[in-house]
């Protein structure tokens, strides 16, 4: 049994339709007018909706329109009732949306064969829409894995900080994003740091690398607590944790660095209930100036600038190692 609304100002030709429509064993719901008929059909969802063209208030051209322009209605076969012939008219009829014309008067068996057909088309609407929509459905899911695996991708999963990838990536943009701000501006300095945990072989060795990766994932909450704005922390490798801090001048670098080296050094890591440790890191860093590469420089020369700071990250890293550790040293990289 299919569910039918039938619009129809008409008293008799409403009541001839709704007891032909029954006797067809169709249940039938009946609206009087056009804006009663369109609330129904959304609150009903119909399987088939018969409307008379000519109607009051609202005619039979402007309820199929709203029908067939609403995402959860647009499925519903829809025929049109009218006493017109004229081409003109059944053109109309169709860019309404209209699935089907029923001219009056109405022929009882001609009704019943059109709504069978119509219902059957209608099957096969719903059943192009649901396969439609778990298409997109399945679409999104696939998109929703696909950024979540492009996430764990450059993600360290033990710190949960970005990973050496990350940086690789997000470096030679940062550079060119720095580039571009005025001449004159305080934001065309880069602050880049490498960070590493003293003694950190000697954890390992002496406790094992269960507490060695407890160090690891303090040491990453701790300076995540201390993240400036527009910086970025990225295990860069073992205990040796990078960071970028865009738009940050000499002062400021070693501001930052400092309170870095601090929130480290100045309470132990709680291992665990019966163990705590006292623990320091090393820090070298180097800023960048814009200026040192100039207007038009090739993306490929970005890439080997980029390297080179890293690389000059580094060198500042061993010299804080060399004079005593625990310590900051930073260099310019003009």
């Amino acid at each position: 049994m299919a569910r039918i609304l039938l619009i129809e100002d008409d008293l008799t030709t409403r009541l001839i339709l709704k007891q032909a429509l029954h006797n067809a064993g169709h249940e039938v719901i009946i609206a009087e007018n056009g804006e009663s008929g369109l609330e129904k059909a959304h609150q009903l969802h119909p399987d088939l909706i018969i409307c008379d063209w000519m109607m009051p208030v609202m005619d039979g051209l402007e309820v199929c329109r709203q029908v067939k322009n609403h995402p959860k209605l647009a499925t519903i076969f829809f025929i049109l009732l009218t006493g017109r012939e004229e081409i003109d008219d059944r053109v109309k009829g169709l860019d309404s949306g209209a699935d089907e014309f029923l001219l009056k008067p109405i022929d009882i068996n001609e009704l019943k064969a059109r709504v069978r057909a119509g219902l059957r088309s209608g099957k096969l609407m719903q059943d192009l829409w649901r396969s439609n929509q778990a298409l997109e459905e399945l679409n999104q899911q696939l998109l929703y894995r696909n950024q979540m695996l492009e996430l764990m991708s450059l993600t360290d999963q033990l710190t949960g900080l970005l990973n050496r990838r990350a940086l690789e990536q997000t470096l030679p943009s940062l550079m060119q994003e720095i580039r571009q701000q005025d001449s004159s501006s305080r934001y065309r300095y880069l602050g880049v740091f490498m960070i590493d945990v003293d003694k950190f072989k000697a954890v390992n060795d002496t406790y094992g690398h269960a507490v060695g990766d407890c160090v690891l994932k303090i040491l990453a909450s701790r300076l995540l607590s201390r993240a400036i704005p527009n910086s970025s922390l990225y295990r860069y490798g073992g205990e040796e944790i990078a960071c970028l801090s865009p738009f940050i001048n000499d002062k400021e670098a070693w501001k930052y660095g400092e309170s870095m080296r601090l929130v480290i050094a100045k309470e132990p890591f709680d291992i665990s209930p019966e163990m705590s440790l006292n623990v320091t890191i090393s820090i070298g860093g180097v800023i960048w100036s814009a200026d040192y590469l100039p207007s038009g420089t090739p993306t490929t020369s970005t890439l080997t600038y980029a390297h080179e700071l890293l690389h000059q990250a580094d060198i500042a890293l061993y010299q804080a190692k060399r004079d005593g550790r625990n310590c900051l040293r930073i260099t310019e990289f003009y």
